[in-house]
């Protein structure tokens, strides 16, 4: 079978397009959004306007309905020009969860928030994590129960993204909840509750990267069509989102490492050392070499996987191809690129370390998304179990 590597014209095009758009929207912005901690209104309004909330959702939503690949090739030029992360995990974050409403979502739903992500760059992040369980996700305790038309919610989840971007710019929460708590990980169910719900208080943990948070859930009622695919089949859309979030996960740290890569090759070709360029010595060439070499073979893992997953949307690939890609492209990611950055941070020596130089904050956010959407041995639990076979777990549920 033939192998084709490239893109196509389309996506050439469209990749030239949003790179030049960014140079100019996002990149001057960089220092204005680290000291504000968030993404500010003229960056979220050009991002909006450019369409990239809807790239993933249906035109009859206003989306562009564009497939993975396509949108991974947005990720990784808006990672390029924001290494801080701090306008673009927001953003790409919600186009990614956003389509689980598009598709898993009540007609009613759909109507109601689909147009404002992408007219007015509704924040939508799925919500998982509590402070009793993270990887083990089937472990929530936060509860949905029914009332009169209506699901009241009652629990506390915590090391969230995009809390203070829902609240200022609008959207809401897709929670992972137990409406049928003594059904167990079969009792999981997905709501989406608004950010202007009652009941809610939220908390904010500055971050490496971006800032993360915690919510609070008090008797937080929303209407029942709010429900998210039917009741007790949370557990495999979760599945389903982590696979649709690793992917752009792991190109967040390919593009970060090459845009570093990019900047100390800059730097060392003009730093003088012992009367010679940084760049003349074989210590730093061989680190180079191997780092370019390293990103790179991540940045293809990341295709493939986003290539797998538009093949499980065609109904093509199973799902277990698409979850198993997506988790080497995260590993290989979350190893070779945090090595590639680190590396770059060096080469600037202890400038590097200051904010004149954007390395040290890209190194922070990397660090940060390395252990988002599922820790390096999340992903090698992944890998094996899918080698080995599921009789292998180390846990029965």
């Amino acid at each position: 079978m033939p192998l084709d590597f490239n893109f196509t014209e389309e996506q050439e095009l469209f990749r030239r397009t949003i790179k030049e758009s960014y140079a100019k929207t996002i990149s001057p912005k960089i220092k204005e959004m680290t000291k504000a901690r968030m993404i500010t209104p003229d960056v979220h309004k050009a991002l909006t306007s450019e369409g990239f909330f809807g790239l993933l959702l249906p035109k009859e939503f206003g989306g562009s309905e564009a497939d993975y690949v396509t949108f991974t090739i947005a990720v990784e030029e808006l990672m390029k020009a924001d290494t801080t992360g701090i306008a673009g995990i927001p953003v790409w974050y919600t186009a990614a969860c956003a389509r689980m409403i598009a598709v898993h979502g009540t007609s009613a739903l759909k109507e109601e928030v689909l147009p404002k992500v992408v007219k007015d760059g509704w924040i939508t992040p799925l919500h998982s994590t509590e402070p009793g369980c993270g990887t083990d996700f089937t472990a929530i305790t936060t509860n949905a129960k029914k009332s009169s038309g209506e699901y009241v919610v009652n629990g506390e989840k915590q090391i969230l993204s995009c809390i203070p971007e829902a609240m200022k710019y609008g959207g809401g929460f897709i929670t992972s909840v137990k409406t049928k708590p003594e059904l167990g990980p079969k009792g999981m169910s997905l709501i989406y509750i608004p950010a202007t719900s009652a009941g809610i208080s939220t908390t904010v943990f500055e971050g490496m990267g971006i800032d993360v948070g915690g919510i609070r859930y008090e008797n937080t009622r929303v209407p029942e069509h709010h429900l998210i695919g039917p009741e007790g089949n949370g557990r495999q859309l979760t599945y389903e989102s982590f696979v649709h979030a690793r992917v752009p996960t792991a190109m967040t740290l390919v593009a970060t490492a090459e845009k570093c890569i990019e900047l100390g090759i800059d730097y060392m070709k003009q730093r003088r050392v012992f009367g010679r360029p940084l760049a003349g010595f074989e210590g730093i060439q061989f680190e180079l070499a191997e780092n370019y070499a390293n990103v790179l073979a991540a940045r293809w893992l990341c295709y493939r996987a986003a290539y797998l997953v538009d093949k499980y949307h065609e109904g093509k690939a199973p799902f277990k191809d698409a979850m198993m890609a997506a988790s080497c492209a995260k590993l290989v990611a979350s190893e070779g690129c945090m090595k590639a950055i680190s590396d770059a941070v060096e080469w600037f020596g202890g400038m590097g370390t200051t904010t004149d130089y954007e390395v040290q904050q890209a190194f922070r956010m990397a660090r940060q998304q390395a252990i988002a959407e599922g820790t390096r041995n999340t992903q090698k639990i992944v890998i094996a179990l899918q080698l080995l076979g599921s009789e292998f777990t180390a846990w029965r549920k």
